[in-house]
């Protein structure tokens, strides 16, 4: 295991409006770790986040492992598919764990579980494909 310095990562402008640290990566897996405070602004008109927002997160933690777990090669998220197991509020603390179950020359499969920080209750799921795209 090679654990990546998280205070040397560049700050992505999307991270910070999801409210969201890096807290480990494995630079040998990609196995990455994330924790996110949404704004309340995030909220839809029933007072929980929008689960769009939701989605940004679980493909933000999915991009840190598929970034540091596939060779730091440009990629883009060609597939998403997102279970909602229950709802998250705002200013609650969620922790996304993402995992590279699979890679080649051209995709990568990742799998994220978002779950609040204070129970480890799951929030959501989901499975992506990443297609390693050249520049």
């Amino acid at each position: 295991m090679t654990v990546v310095d998280v205070t040397k990562l560049p700050s992505f402008k999307s991270r910070e409006i999801l409210g969201g640290i890096v807290l480990a990566i494995d630079d040998q897996t990609g196995a990455a770790t994330l924790r996110y405070m949404p704004p309340t602004d995030l909220n839809n008109a029933n007072g929980t986040l929008l689960g769009g927002y939701l989605t940004a997160m679980i493909d933000d933690a999915a991009g840190a492992a598929t970034w540091f777990g596939c060779g730091q090669r440009n990629f883009a998220t060609a597939q998403m598919s997102a279970n909602f197991l229950r709802a998250a509020k705002p200013n609650e603390s969620l922790i996304a764990e993402a995992t590279i179950i699979g890679s080649g020359a051209r995709q990568a499969f990742v799998e994220v579980r978002l779950k609040r920080e204070v129970d480890g209750k799951i929030i959501a799921t989901a499975s992506l494909v990443q297609t390693f795209i050249s520049t």
